[in-house]
């Protein structure tokens, strides 16, 4: 059995982690048609080959600094209750393995919201935030 993947971005100047397999792709920065009313975190709606995908902005979801310019940086397509969404990152860093990083398992961290922290990690002198993205996108998307 192999051991889980995290895929580790950049956004608002910290370093984050999600779980790689409920990663689908990584593509670059479009610009997103703007949804009136939405949250101020949900840039707007890409098409991604005849999918419509909305975009989140993941420093302002997750609550630090500001958000990611609109031009530049990456979007990471993470599957959320069966369909594609895609976090607006400053950058993608690296693919490591959870045998490979020293975790800890904490309930919360200065700055960042308890119920988003599913682990606090290094890799390689890099420290991350794993994040819970269900969590993270839930109260976004109707």
């Amino acid at each position: 059995m192999t051991a889980p993947k995290l895929l580790l971005f950049r956004a608002g100047g910290q370093v984050f982690a999600v779980e790689a397999g409920a990663v689908l792709e990584i593509l670059p920065t479009t610009t997103p048609t703007r949804i009136p009313g939405a949250p101020p975190a949900v840039r707007g709606l890409i098409n991604v080959r005849g999918t419509l995908v909305t975009v989140v902005d993941a420093a302002r979801a997750i609550g630090v600094g500001d958000a990611v310019a609109a031009t530049g940086g990456s979007l990471i397509l993470v599957e959320h209750r069966s369909r594609p969404i895609a976090l607006a990152v400053d950058e993608v860093l690296d693919l490591v393995t959870e045998s490979d990083t020293i975790l800890d398992r904490r309930a919360s961290l200065p700055g960042v919201r308890p119920d988003l922290v599913r682990a606090v990690g290094a890799s390689g002198g890099q420290t991350f935030v794993h994040i819970a993205t269900d969590v993270l996108l839930e109260p976004l998307l109707p």
